[in-house]
């Protein structure tokens, strides 16, 4: 199962739908739809955000911030919304606005609950993907990237070159943000460590 695969089945539970519910004054089909259509996203602009060596810097120091546990409903309940703002803000930059609007067409929530709902993922989806890439083994380093001298931006390029090249390089489609599986990030992640 992929990484999307599996934030969606547990962010798309009965009890963190309805906790997510409660929280926005939405109705589970719209936190659904929210969530489905969110997740993608995200993951896409974390994964471009780590691929420098300043945003890879960046993520490592969050993810040891956001090490959460308790069930996905129990955190979407204690979520941090503030703190949440500010990691979307970093996520998604100058797209923020255009991403809410988007999300709150498809979705039929307002731009107020989108922003509450996402504010209350963005801590969560951290503290998954800290989980995640503790119970992911590391994969072995290739001769393209030295991480003996820590992590530089050749290695951050050597990563993204085999990733390329794993998918079938150049000839291969764009990805569409709905089939994004989140492995590129797992990927990064299990190298940083």
């Amino acid at each position: 199962m992929s990484l999307l695969e599996t934030l969606l089945q547990s962010m798309t539970s009965a009890s963190s739908l309805d906790t997510m519910s409660k929280r926005t004054g939405g109705n589970n089909d719209q936190m659904a739809t929210l969530i489905t259509a969110a997740l993608p996203i995200l993951l896409k602009a974390l994964t471009a955000n780590a691929s420098t060596q300043s945003g890879a810097a960046s993520l490592q120091k969050a993810l040891s911030q956001h090490q959460e546990t308790g069930s996905i409903a129990e955190q979407f309940e204690a979520a941090d919304t503030a703190d949440g703002a500010k990691i979307l803000q970093h996520i998604l930059g100058g797209n923020s606005s255009s991403v809410m609007n988007g999300l709150s067409q498809q979705s039929g929530l307002s731009n107020d609950q989108v922003g509450s709902a996402l504010s209350a993922m963005a801590p969560v989806l951290l503290s998954s993907l800290s989980a995640a890439s503790v119970q992911r083994p590391a994969q072995p380093a290739r001769p393209a990237i030295d991480l003996s001298d820590g992590i530089d931006a050749s290695d951050i390029m050597g990563f993204m070159q085999m990733m390329s090249s794993a998918q079938g390089g150049a000839s291969r489609q764009p990805q569409r943000q709905a089939s994004f599986d989140g492995s590129d990030l797992l990927g990064l992640l299990s190298m940083l460590k």
